[in-house]
């Protein structure tokens, strides 16, 4: 059963549902920001100075070359990633509040888009999607194994199992997807770095 890998497709299907809860806690975060007008960043405590950083990290990494630019951005991305997946042990804890607060996050960048006479299909269609598609398919697929993590390794084991093997289960699956998790993270860094500013660049 404890194998050192297992196919990702395996993987992707025993934890459709818990994909499904990470992605649904992802959208609940952006429309909890975006329905209450949260551009006001007040909204939420630590936000502004959390966007604050963001907003420095994200003009220190484009500073550089472009592909060093891509490169940060893939180990930033990453070490989110590594962190939901590992610390999703304590609880889900970790995962959870990421998922949410990346929504959020997304949710206040839509709204203040909007109030400045932004068209928000432009911007999720040229701005998000084109990297996103890769970036999010990460995001959801850590979240839900960090999510299971802390269920499983905390609340229930798994069916049959004690609690450690269900540790050493899920292990499994999270060091069989970390290969996808590095694609598609590389994917998304190159796309937001070379191709995002072209497309969305003209609407700005």
């Amino acid at each position: 059963m404890f194998s050192l890998l297992m196919p990702v497709k395996d993987v992707l299907r025993q934890n459709r549902n818990w994909l499904i809860m990470a992605a649904v806690i992802f959208l609940v975060g952006s429309l909890c920001s975006y329905l209450s007008g949260a551009y006001h960043v007040e909204t939420l405590p630590g936000l502004e100075e959390q966007l604050d950083g963001l907003e420095q990290l994200f003009n220190l990494i484009l500073d550089n070359p472009p592909l060093i630019s891509a490169l940060l951005v893939f180990l930033n991305n990453f070490i989110t990633m590594i962190q939901m997946l590992f610390l999703g042990v304590l609880a889900g804890i970790s995962p959870l509040v990421t998922l949410f607060a990346n929504g959020y996050i997304l949710g206040v960048v839509a709204a203040s888009y909007q109030a400045m006479g932004g068209s928000i299909p432009a911007m999720i269609f040229l701005g998000i999607l084109p990297h996103g598609i890769f970036e999010l398919s990460a995001v959801f697929l850590c979240g839900a194994l960090g999510l299971k993590f802390g269920f499983h390794c905390v609340a229930t084991p798994l069916p049959e199992m004690t609690r450690r093997q269900s540790f050493k289960y899920i292990w499994k699956e999270v060091i069989s997807v970390i290969p996808l998790v590095v694609a598609l993270l590389l994917g998304a860094a190159l796309i937001e770095i070379f191709i995002t500013p072209q497309l969305f660049g003209g609407l700005m």
